[in-house]
């Protein structure tokens, strides 16, 4: 394809497969919740499901740094995709009770793993102004996949979401396990990789963490990192908190199955004429400009959620569009920010690090959503608002993109 001609082999061929992982993956995160509640779980135990999963994944992430320069991004992301995808996507065919959920909501607590791993596997021979373009293409493909999720819609409405769910969760998991495999063998160990692979080959994983844990503590002194990492952490806790989204817009706003199937559509429609169409045509601007921007427009998106009216279809597709923008824009340009602004031999240290620290606010997520939401489902979405317009003030203390590459030099050298 000429849109990935001027990439190197790693991320062309990631962004080539994805769409094998995509597609049943994104049809059965969106129906997770509504699966779990058809076969009989409450909003607590799929809140305190949540809460266990982001405890280990809290767990799993402080080591992720350290795993991903001893075993390299390639041969770490083979062994925790296969762990953290292929196996629980044929437990959760066969999911009748929390227990079951819970182990395969364990196991896939593990992909936190990959989110280090793959990410550096993906960038780290990108040049720098290069890799908005990946993150963005990816984050477009995992939301385009949204436009077949109508067609589970109608299988759901005439068959039921518990039959329809457990075949594409065995069928994705079939599919997912072929697609690691491939994109393994297609792919190359970064140049970083191969030199830290080198250098901790006899490091020992805890003595990693440390190393790990002590650029981190650094990064909170240096003015050109912390708002940056301030807005990863709250924007992913952010992400936790919509967990209930779906049943939201089904129990509260009375839409019915065939309506909700068709959100993703409207998300994905969005993301595709943004990056297709829009993007092309605006002028050159820093990261920090185009991050700033989401969260303004992801604010705004969160105050239509709260006045959309039961029933209001035409309300709730505009609600979705503002919200689709602002989600993608802020996901595209806020990854490839902080992985611009992490050192090129700590990268997957410092990022492991910042992913432990999104973990551990995230870990009593999962049971305050299902509590929110079981109390007072307005509430919970008032708190994301509340968020955002943390958010907004954050924003205001993002480096002056000018002086960007003295600072990050500044960061730096004294590591």
């Amino acid at each position: 394809m000429k849109l990935l001609q001027d990439l190197p082999r790693n991320p062309r061929y990631s962004i080539l497969l994805e769409p094998v992982w995509a597609i049943p993956g994104t049809i059965v995160l969106f129906y997770a919740p509504l699966y779990m509640k058809e076969v009989g779980l409450s909003d607590i135990e799929i809140g305190l499901i949540n809460s266990v999963n982001l405890y280990f994944a809290f767990i799993f992430q402080l080591f992720a740094g350290s795993v991903t320069n001893k075993l390299g991004r390639k041969r770490t992301t083979l062994i925790f995709d296969l762990l953290a995808w292929s196996v629980p996507m044929f437990i959760w065919a066969f999911s009748q009770n929390f227990w079951l959920f819970l182990i395969a909501y364990l196991l896939n607590a593990t992909s936190k793993f990959v989110t280090v791993s793959f990410n550096c596997l993906i960038i780290e021979d990108v040049e720098e102004h290069k890799r908005s373009k990946v993150f963005g293409i990816l984050n477009m493909i995992i939301t385009a996949a949204g436009v077949l999720t109508p067609i589970a819609g109608i299988v759901i409405a005439d068959v039921g979401i518990v039959p329809t769910l457990a075949s594409i969760y065995f069928i994705g998991g079939i599919l997912m396990t072929a697609m690691f495999f491939i994109r393994n063998r297609y792919t190359d160990e970064t140049e970083v990789g191969k030199e830290l692979m080198g250098l901790h080959s006899q490091t020992r994983v805890l003595g990693g963490l440390a190393s790990s844990l002590r650029l981190f503590g650094k990064s909170f002194y240096k003015r050109s990192l912390l708002p940056i990492i301030l807005i990863t952490v709250i924007s992913n806790l952010i992400l936790q908190l919509n967990f209930f989204q779906v049943v939201f817009f089904k129990e509260q706003l009375k839409f019915d199955d065939r309506v909700i199937s068709f959100i993703p559509v409207v998300t994905a429609l969005t993301v595709m004429l943004l990056y297709l169409v829009i993007f092309p045509r605006l002028k050159r601007r820093s990261e920090e400009k185009y991050v700033s921007f989401s969260i303004m427009l992801s604010t705004v998106g969160s105050v239509l959620f709260l006045l959309i009216p039961v029933g209001n279809v035409s309300m709730l597709f505009m609600t979705l569009i503002v919200l689709a923008a602002g989600n993608f824009i802020l996901q595209t340009y806020r990854d490839s920010l902080l992985m611009n602004r992490l050192g090129t031999h700590e990268k997957a240290d410092m990022y492991s690090a910042v992913q432990t620290v999104m973990t551990l606010t995230a870990i009593p997520s999962g049971y305050l959503t299902g509590l929110l939401y079981h109390h007072n489902p307005v509430l919970l979405f008032g708190v994301i608002l509340a968020l955002y317009v943390v958010l907004m003030v954050i924003m205001l203390f993002l480096p002056d993109p000018k002086n960007q590459h003295a600072q990050a030099i500044e960061t730096y050298k004294n590591m």
